[in-house]
């Protein structure tokens, strides 16, 4: 039996508070620490998690309580002077369901144990046991190896145990899929109808791409689990041998759009299971519970996922080339329409996720690791694939990183530049110096390379005259129409307009949704609104910044040869006609 135990359960799913309690034994020191992890992999901010426990208390082998106090947010200090054995018992408040929390309610005990598990951290690599309390109908989807007893777990390490989410229900829909020797389990959770035909077919094709790309996976059974909402929603987490998908609302998952999404998380997250859970950068070989794990290196472990996530949907013939471009475009969109592009580097991006990366943050001041990473995958990529006549790809630096892991081995910086110039005889340092350690204008480089694969780059206008024509973008909440930001330069930065000011006529009309009946070559808009509770009124005069405008891309119809063979080198699929 492991000294390190786990129990989970609960005894009344209304309050939502689950029951944990940790039996360690072999306690050789006068003081113990009990750590809480500080962070989750797969979000890199700090999560806080103590705030959801409470009752905590501390017992030694004979039930009597033992002294301890808070060294710090979450770590505990314990006085287990002349202790060789102690048990923690502490409920944890889980009301967030999402693909990263833990969860509770009348229909499911939903666990990521890695926000609300302690654990010693000198002996973090001791194997530990995981035994769940559950009723006697519920089904566990769960990838770790089962112990002797039912509903009971065995985890060679709190790492493993942490990078095991699991859900516990009467409820759960279950598929099994073979690929390539490799087990693809599907599990749905929710009101929903999962069309399984449709679900088997599209699965098989972009795991098998991603197998033939990149070799085995890390383990031979892979699991999907699907958080299904009644409300809108979308989040995704990596796992090693699974992915938590959080989506909604559930009517909506199966029609086209909506099943895009599915299949674009899916996809982005399995991919994961390689780059980032086994292809690592240094600073996060291994992971470090307690702290931020500061990485400048972002552009790769979601970056380059984000690239692929969707390239294996096209490869895989799962999308076509319409479909796949409405992916492309939307972040061409994100792109282009966020000046933060000309403020902050991709690689300070990485870094300040630890700082405000998923929140909106003051304006143009960021970029999107996911969005200019993908984007500069594609660069790579193409000047990879021009240099070597398609016959070098980032698919050959993928692999070799992946080579790399499996030895041990974490990658930096000047590894990644070792391999791009093995790979093409180019020294990639300028490259990396000017698009991903200093903000700078793709555009140029994405219309060379558009144009090598028969694409061309053109422009696209916001949706409202507001954006492009006087540069200001509203945001519309609780029957109240506000400014969002300015385009920096625009006539509306210019004529003392302020984010939050509160917009009650436009054109001397009561606001009403009637931004529609401004024409898209309107050279004026005179606009009322109270700006911190003073009454103003401001006419804009239109200029030709296009501000806001985005970029987007379309197949050429008078592509040639050359074009088209290289899309089909490009994406194995032949050039749309």
């Amino acid at each position: 039996m492991e000294q390190l135990q786990y129990h989970i359960g609960w005894s009344n799913a209304a309050t939502q508070l689950v029951e944990i309690s940790f039996l360690a034994k072999g306690i050789h020191q006068p003081t113990t620490l009990l750590q809480l992890p500080s962070w989750r992999p797969g979000r890199y901010e700090l999560g806080n998690f103590a705030k959801n426990i409470r009752s905590i208390m501390v017992y030694d082998a004979a039930g009597n309580p033992l002294e301890f106090h808070k060294q710090s947010k979450d770590c505990w200090e314990v006085n287990t002077l002349n202790v060789q054995e102690i048990k923690v018992s502490y409920t944890y408040y889980a009301v967030d369901l999402n693909a990263g929390s833990t969860y509770l309610d009348d229909v499911q005990l939903y666990v990521n144990p890695v926000n609300c598990c302690m654990y010693i951290p000198e002996r973090i690599n001791e194997a530990c046991l995981l035994e769940l309390r559950l009723p006697e109908n519920y089904q566990v989807a769960i990838d770790l190896p089962a112990g002797e007893k039912k509903n009971s777990y065995v985890c060679s390490s709190f790492d493993r145990l942490a990078d095991a989410p699991f859900i516990a229900s009467a409820a759960l829909q279950h598929e099994l899929l073979l690929c390539d020797e490799h087990a693809f389990h599907l599990w749905f959770m929710g009101d929903v109808q999962p069309d399984w035909q449709r679900l088997r077919e599209d699965f098989t094709r972009f795991c098998s791409e991603q197998l033939t790309t990149m070799g085995p996976l890390p383990g031979k059974d892979y699991h999907f689990y699907f958080q299904i909402l009644p409300t809108a929603f979308y989040h995704g987490v990596e796992h090693t041998f699974s992915t938590v998908c959080a989506l909604g609302p559930g009517n909506k998952v199966f029609k086209t759009d909506f099943y895009d999404e599915l299949l674009g998380v899916s996809s982005h997250e399995l991919f994961h299971a390689w780059n980032i859970k086994t292809i690592r950068p240094s600073e996060m070989h291994p992971y470090d519970f307690t702290k931020e794990n500061y990485s400048r290196l972002g552009w790769v472990y979601e970056g380059i996922t984000t690239w692929y996530g969707d390239q294996f949907l096209l490869r895989s013939g799962v999308f076509d080339s319409q479909r796949y471009l409405v992916t492309l475009n939307d972040k061409l969109k994100r792109h282009f329409s966020s000046y933060g592009r000309f403020n902050q580097a991709v690689a300070d991006a990485s870094f300040d996720t630890w700082l405000d990366g998923y929140v909106a943050g003051i304006p143009h001041r960021k970029t999107s690791i996911y969005v200019e990473g993908s984007l500069i995958t594609f660069l790579i990529d193409s000047m990879l694939r021009e240099q070597s006549n398609d016959q070098v790809s980032v698919d050959d630096l993928m692999r070799q990183l992946y080579e790399d892991a499996r030895k041990g081995k974490a990658y930096s910086k000047d590894r990644l530049l070792e391999i791009l110039k093995q790979l093409s005889g180019i020294d990639f340092s300028d490259f990396y110096a000017n698009y991903i350690e200093s903000p700078s204008d793709f555009e140029p480089l994405l219309k060379k390379y558009f144009e090598r694969i028969g694409m061309q780059l053109e422009w696209q206008l916001p949706f409202t005259v507001a954006e492009h024509r006087f540069g200001f973008r509203i945001q519309e909440s609780a029957g109240q129409t506000s400014i969002l930001m300015m385009a920096p330069g625009s006539v509306a930065e210019q004529s003392g307009m302020m984010a939050g000011d509160q917009i009650i006529a436009v054109n001397g009309q009561r606001l009403a949704n009637n931004w529609g009946l401004l024409s898209n070559e309107s050279e004026s808009l005179t606009l009322t609104f109270f700006s911190r509770e003073r009454l103003k009124t401001i006419e804009l005069k239109a200029d030709k910044g296009n501000w806001f405008a985005s970029r987007m891309v379309k197949m050429n119809p008078a592509a040639s040869d050359a074009q088209k063979q290289a899309y089909r080198n490009w994406s194995k699929q032949d050039f749309p006609n």
